[in-house]
């Protein structure tokens, strides 16, 4: 859970004075270690605390539709990596050695690396030198390649979806699977099921759309508490398959 949550529409539309004063009284009627905790995060960037607290520990996080601006305390401590080991959620993307450095992504994972790098630098004040950005040229150039695959087949899965072409989507939704395992960032299990459940569906195959939807509800499962809502509407989604609905 974030420590402060911040409404997009907020920070755009108040006055900075008036902002930093009320995210500040915001922090200070936290409880005492979580107090203690954001005042204890890293601090760059602005000469005003709030803004320098936000601005190189904050994430974007959706609810409800609307963009907001989280603080996790934990969350920010945890260092940069180009191929990280870490969604956002904090979910391993794979088995993560006892000693190995945990790392998250501060940038959208299909950004080109040139982009990367200068984001990171302008934001957050450092020269990203992960594992990735100390590889060799051609390792680099293959992990730019397969993220402007991946990148590409995302756009086209979309576009052969809403045009009814639902084969093809599926097809390119394994190829980008398989780009996204070569390149170490594969995406969340039940997340990957719930679109291929739904391809199947479309695709008039309710034999794979239910296979799919199940191992999705399954998957949202073993998440936890992570968050309840996609786990609800795979169970809605699987239980309308069974009852024959959408096909």
């Amino acid at each position: 859970m974030p420590a402060v949550l911040i409404g997009i529409s907020f920070l755009t539309t108040t006055k900075p004075h008036h902002r930093r004063r009320i995210i500040k009284q915001a922090f200070n009627q936290l409880r005492a270690e979580t107090k203690n905790q954001i005042y204890g995060l890293h601090q760059a960037g602005s000469p005003y605390q709030v803004d320098a607290i936000l601005g190189p520990n904050a994430h974007t996080v959706m609810l409800a539709d609307e963009v907001h601006v989280g603080l996790f305390t934990q969350l920010a401590r945890i260092n940069h990596a180009c191929r990280p080991k870490l969604t956002l959620e904090v979910l391993a993307y794979r088995t993560i050695q006892p000693g190995e450095e945990i790392t998250i992504s501060y940038v959208p994972l299909e950004m080109p690396v040139d982009e990367r790098k200068k984001y990171l630098k302008d934001h957050w004040g450092f020269d990203c030198r992960c594992e990735l950005c100390r590889s060799s040229q051609s390792e680099l150039e293959d992990s730019e390649s397969w993220r402007r695959r991946m990148k590409s087949l995302k756009n086209t899965i979309l576009s052969a979806k809403n045009e009814g072409f639902f084969h093809d989507a599926i097809v390119m939704a394994e190829e980008w699977l398989q780009f996204a395992e070569w390149e170490m960032v594969p995406p969340l299990e039940p997340e990957y099921h719930d679109m291929l459940a739904e391809l199947h569906r479309l695709n008039g195959d309710r034999v794979n759309a239910t296979k799919y939807a199940r191992m999705a509800v399954d998957g949202w499962a073993r998440l936890g508490s992570v968050d309840d809502e996609p786990l609800e509407k795979a169970r809605v989604f699987l239980e309308q398959l069974s009852n024959g609905k959408g096909i």
